[in-house]
């Protein structure tokens, strides 16, 4: 590792003579390194840091902490690159399904995820709503038109070669697309978007959302997040009707028909959410939601690993802990450290479930894999610390609860129990 610091310091050298603001530096004089600018440096910075399990830092910290550089720029114009940056992670959806008097197209949007230029190949998150509704018969879509950022009016040139729903969840409302063998991608300048490293966001962030709003192609709004944390009920992708309940970040970015499946963003450009829904009352106004960007997250690597509910139909499974266990309370308190608003859930057991006993407070929740190794390490702080990191384990993977009891510590292990998800 620091063998490729050294690599990174020696362009950061280069870098640091020629910056000032958020410009960007490209040499034309034949050298190597050429094609690099900052924020390439920022990324591979970030990419060392986190196989070192150093955290990730914002834009603003990577250029003060690397360049020992304190600078003052217009934030509009900072954020004004973010923005630009993340619209090439970004796509269009047109879904088309039968069953109808006839065929109807439906627009979405969508988040590159993973990205082979050379194979053509990219893995793209949108809603599963986007590509199942239960109106229709098939109820998955026997089309999917995917479109980058620039060409959303060329539909005819910019079909994939292969488009395909790797898998689903109408419970999560997240679909996992892959597109393969794409000339258009491949001669692209199309990126991957990149998660944001911590699970806790705060009110009064900046944020943006990029998508294709009434199926008019790719384009952003920005906006606050407005609450970290909420859970609301929604039936648009349940086939029998009922209401199925998600945890969202409520934003008050604009939102509108077509966004859902586009990403919402952290002002660095790292994806906190996932835009499913907004609030359609006539006198209602920026009420927009967004799923919390860290279960995505989690979910995505489940989708992407291939578990698929046992009878091999679109679904997955998951890890689950019946969430009559547990309870808590809530309290929120000013961090002077950080000079934001917190809340705190103490999660207690409700009654005796495996080696929990009732009573319990659980503090600590870790999962490890079959060679022992830590796949999931966190506080318990909030109650969705408790069954959002299960969704990490797999078969045969221990589930590891600290938990005071009594006036002192002890730890409970279970083997991660399964089952499917819709």
């Amino acid at each position: 590792m620091k063998k490729a610091l050294c690599i990174i310091f020696s362009a950061l050298l280069v870098f640091a003579a020629a910056f000032a603001g958020c410009g960007v530096f490209a040499g034309n004089d034949g050298r190597d390194g050429q094609d690099l600018n900052i924020y390439d440096i920022y990324e591979a910075t970030n990419a060392v840091r986190a196989e070192d399990g150093l955290p990730q830092l914002s834009f603003d910290e990577f250029i003060r902490e690397y360049l020992n550089y304190d600078f003052e720029y217009s934030d509009d114009k900072n954020l004004q690159t973010v923005i630009n940056r993340s619209l090439l992670s970004s796509v269009s959806i047109f879904a088309s399904f039968g069953g109808f008097s006839s065929d109807k197209t439906y627009a979405g949007s969508g988040v590159i995820v993973d990205l082979d230029k050379d194979a053509g190949d990219a893995y793209i998150l949108t809603n599963a709503h986007i590509v199942f509704h239960k109106n229709a018969s098939p109820q998955t879509a026997k089309s999917i038109v995917v479109s980058l950022y620039g060409n959303d009016y060329n539909l005819s040139d910019t079909r994939a070669d292969d488009v395909r729903i790797v898998n689903y969840s109408l419970t999560y409302d997240v679909a996992l697309l892959q597109v393969r063998n794409s000339e258009i991608i491949k001669g692209s300048d199309a990126r991957a978007a990149v998660f944001a490293e911590s699970d806790d966001v705060y009110v009064g962030a900046r944020v943006f959302t990029v998508g294709n709003p009434e199926g008019l192609g790719v384009s952003a709004t920005t906006g606050i997040i407005s609450k970290e944390s909420e859970y609301i009920a929604l039936d648009f992708a349940s086939a029998s009707g009922e209401a199925i309940l998600y945890r969202v970040i409520r934003t008050d970015a604009g939102i509108n028909g077509g966004n859902s499946g586009g990403a919402l963003y952290d002002d660095s450009g790292r994806i906190v959410g996932l835009i499913n829904s907004k609030d359609a009352k006539e006198e209602n106004e920026n009420l927009g939601y967004a799923l919390c960007g860290s279960f995505v997250k989690r979910l995505y690597k489940l989708m992407a690993d291939g578990y698929k509910s046992t009878s091999g139909s679109y679904g997955i499974r998951r890890a689950v802990l019946p969430d009559d266990v547990y309870g808590y309370t809530s309290r929120a308190y000013f961090n002077n450290e950080t000079g934001l608003t917190e809340i705190k859930d103490s999660v207690y057991i409700l009654k005796d479930f495996g080696g929990l006993k009732k009573g319990d407070t659980v503090t600590h929740l870790k999962i490890v894999d079959g060679n022992g190794a830590a796949v999931e390490d966190l506080d318990v702080n909030r109650v969705y610390n408790m069954d959002d990191p299960l969704i990490s384990a797999r078969q045969g993977y221990k589930i590891i609860y600290t938990v005071s009891r009594g006036g002192s510590e002890t730890m409970v292990t279970f083997l991660a129990s399964f089952e499917n998800v819709a």
